[in-house]
């Protein structure tokens, strides 16, 4: 029986974010040692296999593999040890002395033990690694001291409440010590963890392969099975269109896909050969974030005309199939410490309203709204592999912002290109989803801390600055019971 991964129901302040998986498995259900799966996935190729200089969503589904964590959470979220044994949080939430497994190898020989703990926290603290996410998820992280061979102590600058949850996610894997101390430029390329997985060959832009790592046998003690995979090999290939990915998926050329194509669902649910699984993944919907750090949209009032003038609802409903749903605030409903954000009404008139209230009061031969002669024009530049439904999403938000006399270019230059532009700042608008266990993505996206600098690439592609908003994210992260907290802001 085939399975499909369950498909992402996005759009952030356009969506909720969901995913949605479709396979094939055993009749039987028991588990069948060799052969090779091959997961199609939606294209969505990460620009680096390194954990810690790694951003995108799918990321994780390439690293973890290789790349094991100090934690894990179990079916009923709850954080269990898997290379940390146990650990103890001081009473002033500052420190936290970590017991490390015995007998942990990574793939190159090197030991798993105090010394590789902290050489990992230091690599995802080095501005030198460029890290996109796990150096904002471990902000507060100030330095370790090595107790014994397997004993840590961490010291953070601050409480940080989240700390244990964030170090099950794939973005802060363990990667081989000896690699980081000897060779750190080649982990982006070729990564050396202590995974079930051993990391064999990258063709760019088709495939990642792995092959089983033989002597594994540390997987979470909790876990089912501890041993080495019952797999030989792993794939996993990039497959950008939908359509070429459900039918690889319906004719057996893979075992598994991602981002199921809405309109293929009820076809697969109807085809007993293919399984579907499909939930709510916590973190930030997908959204279109606006730069507020220059015209248009350093203006409220023209930020909130844009949001006014997009019938969620409506793109959502024709895009999805009934398949996504629409994000209720800045959290999906599944992430832990929730927030139910505020209502954000479809009103074309307040629209209206707030862009002549900006000085927008013109309009040209086009409809599209003018001040002192220059019309409102907003650029979007986007990947060319940006996936169908999203883009779709794009193009709808465009047409509605077009009505409203809000004129959205879409740019598509190459990749690079696009990557220096969000480090400058040089956009309007950009989109995207954070998939995470923890409510702190909002410190991550939207903490004027998180603007990127050149000392560090932050996450707050907004660019906001809100002395209020970053007052209350910073004392969420060290409160006890911060969804109150993560709703006011």
């Amino acid at each position: 029986m085939k399975k499909i991964l369950p498909l992402l129901v996005f759009a952030a302040l356009i969506s909720g974010c969901g995913t949605s998986t479709a396979s094939g498995a055993g009749g039987d259900g028991e588990p069948k040692r060799g052969g090779t799966l091959v997961l199609g996935e939606n294209g969505q190729e990460p620009p680096c296999l390194d954990p810690h200089g790694n951003s995108s969503s799918d990321g994780p589904v390439s690293t973890v593999p290789v790349a094991d964590s100090l934690v894990w959470f179990d079916a009923d979220g709850k954080i269990q040890p898997w290379l940390a044994d146990s650990w103890e949080i001081s009473p002033d939430g500052l420190t936290y002395t970590f017991k490390l497994r015995h007998g942990v190898k990574f793939h190159d020989g090197a030991v798993w033990n105090a010394e590789a703990l902290k050489a990992n926290f230091e690599h995802m603290k080095d501005p030198a690694t460029k890290s996109p996410l796990a150096a904002s998820y471990i902000a507060p992280y100030k330095d370790a001291e090595v107790v014994d061979e397997y004993t840590l102590e961490v010291h953070l600058s601050s409480p940080y409440k989240p700390f244990l949850d964030i170090l099950a996610q794939g973005y802060l894997g363990m990667i081989s010590p000896k690699q980081i101390k000897e060779s750190p430029q080649t982990i982006c390329e070729h990564p050396i963890g202590s995974g079930p997985f051993i990391f064999e060959k990258w063709t760019k832009g088709q495939s990642i392969t792995y092959r089983r790592n033989p002597d594994y046998n540390w997987g979470p003690k909790s876990a089912k099975h501890t041993g080495p995979a019952y797999l030989d090999r792993l794939e996993i290939r990039f497959l950008t269109e939908d359509a070429t990915r459900y039918n690889a998926l319906a004719s057996g050329e893979v075992d598994a896909i991602d981002f199921t194509p809405p309109q293929n669902v009820d076809e697969v649910k109807a085809n007993p050969d293919l399984g579907f699984l499909s939930a709510v993944r916590p973190g930030h919907p997908m959204a279109f974030w606006l730069n507020t750090s220059r015209p248009p949209f350093d203006d409220v009032k023209v930020r909130q005309a844009l949001l006014a003038a997009v019938d969620r609802e409506s793109i959502i409903k024709g895009i999805s199939f009934g398949q996504y749903q629409v994000a209720k605030g800045f959290l999906t409903s599944s992430t832990p410490g929730y927030a139910a954000g505020v209502p954000i009404a479809y009103d074309p008139a307040k629209a209206a309203r707030l862009l002549d209230e900006a000085g927008w009061t013109g309009k040209d031969k086009d409809g599209i709204r003018t001040k002192d002669g220059k019309r409102l024009t907003a650029y979007f530049p986007i990947a060319a592999n940006f996936p169908a439904q999203r883009m779709q999403i794009a193009v709808q938000t465009q047409a509605a912002a077009k009505k409203a006399g809000i004129d959205i270019q879409m740019q598509t230059p190459p990749e690079q290109e696009i990557t220096d532009r969000l480090l400058k700042g040089d956009y309007d608008l950009t989109s995207g989803l954070w998939a995470t266990n923890t409510a702190d993505v909002l410190w991550i996206q939207y903490s004027s801390k998180n603007i990127t600098t050149d000392k560090r690439r932050g996450q707050n592609v907004a660019r906001l600055r809100d002395d209020k908003i970053d007052e209350l994210l910073e004392k969420a992260r060290s409160d006890r019971n911060p969804a109150a907290l993560y709703d006011q802001a």
